[in-house]
């Protein structure tokens, strides 16, 4: 039985304390996004004696989960995730049947190690890396046709690239003098041949920039 097909059920409440109790002295968060109720009524179901009302509270635990993080609907498979959190704060003690094989994970979640990030100068950071590496690429290709067209394939996405951060009246020379200065003067490409012109690219009324016209 999965969390969305549960039997309406009234949840008995666990037992309260007449005495104020402070964050300091309680048990850490297993899971914090959840908060401490969801974290007492798993402790509670733990208690519960009767296999049958075990499982229907626990299956609404899981319901005020996903109410709790209901971006979690986002995540593929999002209610299996829900049984393995509900799993994991009860230690893996809550003996129910659940509706998804549950992986065990020991001790304390462990953050993830920070990603490292390519070095090194980008010329013109509206073209980006990638676009630096094809025309690097390009200059170790011999003339012929298939350099023609990759030159050409560079080309229009530059002229795209331009006009996503400039805007609109990107001219076909800006972009043959970049590639002329990325390489060295090697390549010269002369995009006012008739046919040998770049895409027409409109108005782009999303631009990142507001200094339109600033070359």
């Amino acid at each position: 039985m999965t969390a969305n097909n549960t039997t309406e059920y009234s949840m008995p409440h666990p037992t309260t304390h007449e005495t104020l109790e402070y964050n300091s002295t309680r048990a850490t968060l297993k899971l914090p996004e959840y908060g401490r109720l969801v974290q007492n009524m798993i402790e509670y179901a733990i208690t519960i004696k009767d296999k049958d009302e075990r499982q229907l509270y626990a299956e609404a635990i899981a319901n005020v989960m996903i109410g709790l993080n209901p971006k979690m609907k986002d995540v593929p498979d999002y209610q299996h995730k829900i049984w393995d959190h509900l799993a994991y704060i009860a230690n893996y003690q809550l003996d129910i049947d659940y509706p998804f094989e549950i992986t065990e994970h020991k001790g304390e979640r462990v953050k993830p190690e920070k990603l490292s990030y390519p070095k090194g100068n980008i010329r013109f950071r509206h073209y980006g890396r990638l676009l630096e590496r094809a025309i690097s690429q390009l200059k170790q290709t011999a003339d012929g046709p298939e350099r023609d067209e990759l030159i050409r394939l560079i080309a229009n996405r530059m002229k795209r690239n331009l006009a996503d951060w400039k805007g609109d009246g990107v001219q076909d020379t800006k972009v043959a003098r970049d590639i002329s200065f990325y390489t060295e003067g090697e390549i010269q490409p002369d995009f006012s041949i008739p046919g040998n012109e770049l895409m027409q690219i409109g108005e782009n009324r999303f631009r990142t920039r507001k200094n339109k016209g600033m070359f």
